[in-house]
């Protein structure tokens, strides 16, 4: 009888230590990583431009589950990070080593125009130029090809080449979400052929006539005062130190006259550049562009095309 109570009593305990088991399937102190939850994780830090942590979110879901079919997704993602926090260099390479693995697939030309994209934001149009060739004759899918005509008809622009600009522009498909916008800004870019610049040859001139009128042919009017009063004030003091027979002084007054003479030339050519710059940059800006690189599959979209891509 004995006996049977001890049997009795061990499978009772041995029943509330699986029960123990089942509810508590890890020792204390140990956490358990769910894929999908890390990668999450990852794509979160991205939505709140917390770029580096992303960074490190993505590492270490590459790290935990090498085998995921999402592995390359974050490898490109991670260079997203890069791209979006300025570290471009940093960016180039994450791309191409997803080039280097697999030179065929979708994911390489999404690499291939981000690397474009990379020049393109760091201010570098033509190096961008050449990447976004690249991405049209290689990877000719529809989505990258018309999204690479449109950023060459950016770069384009951006290198004061308005023609270009338009036809570029014109080669997007009808079907494309960039449509509208392309068709629109093929029309409007050859406004820049049109725009009001200032001759810097003429302001020079002027310049050389009057000091300072140079200036106020761009509309630097302060500027055209300050060099109208010093000009004249040093022709001035020199002109009576020579008719005060002081011809040492007058040489001296002389030869910095020439220097502000010369000078005010060269600042009315200087300037007149300047503003021509500055009317392009001001056009350019009212453009719209209709290309929004929003990498990430956001739930709530974003609000012009999204470079999404599937893996």
């Amino acid at each position: 009888m004995k006996k049977i109570h001890n049997k009795v009593l061990w499978l009772f305990l041995g029943g509330i230590i699986v029960l123990l088991l089942e509810a508590s399937p890890v020792l204390p102190g140990q956490i358990i990583i769910d894929s999908d939850d890390q990668f999450e994780l990852g794509r979160s830090c991205m939505e709140k431009r917390q770029y580096p942590r992303a960074v490190v979110e993505f590492e270490r879901f590459i790290q935990f589950f090498p085998d995921s079919p999402k592995v390359l997704k974050a490898r490109y993602l991670i260079g997203v990070c890069f791209l979006k926090g300025g570290r471009y260099e940093a960016a180039r390479e994450r791309f191409f080593e997803l080039i280097r693995t697999g030179p065929d697939t979708p994911v390489a030309g999404k690499a291939l125009f981000m690397i474009g994209e990379s020049y393109y934001q760091q201010g570098n149009p033509k190096e961008a130029g050449y990447y976004f060739n690249q991405v049209a004759e290689k990877y000719p899918t529809l989505e990258l090809r018309n999204s690479a005509f449109y950023r060459l008809g950016w770069t384009r622009m951006k290198e004061d080449r308005w023609r270009d600009a338009s036809e570029l522009f014109r080669r997007v498909g009808k079907g494309s979400a960039l449509y509208g916008s392309s068709q629109q800004l093929a029309e409007e870019s050859l406004k820049g052929e049109m725009l009001p610049y200032k001759d810097p040859t003429y302001a020079g001139v002027m310049a050389g006539i009057i000091p300072g009128l140079g200036h106020a042919y761009v509309s630097r009017y302060k500027d055209a005062v300050v060099a109208l009063l010093l000009n004249g004030l040093f022709i001035w003091a020199a002109v009576e130190a020579f008719s005060n027979n002081n011809n040492v002084l007058g040489g001296i007054l002389t030869f910095f006259e020439l220097g502000w003479y010369t000078g005010n030339i060269y600042s009315a050519v200087n300037v007149t550049h300047k503003y021509n710059r500055k009317v392009r940059n001001d056009f350019r800006n009212s453009l719209k562009n209709g290309l929004d690189i929003h990498l990430l599959t956001s739930k709530k979209g974003p609000t012009g095309l999204a470079l999404t891509f599937r893996f």
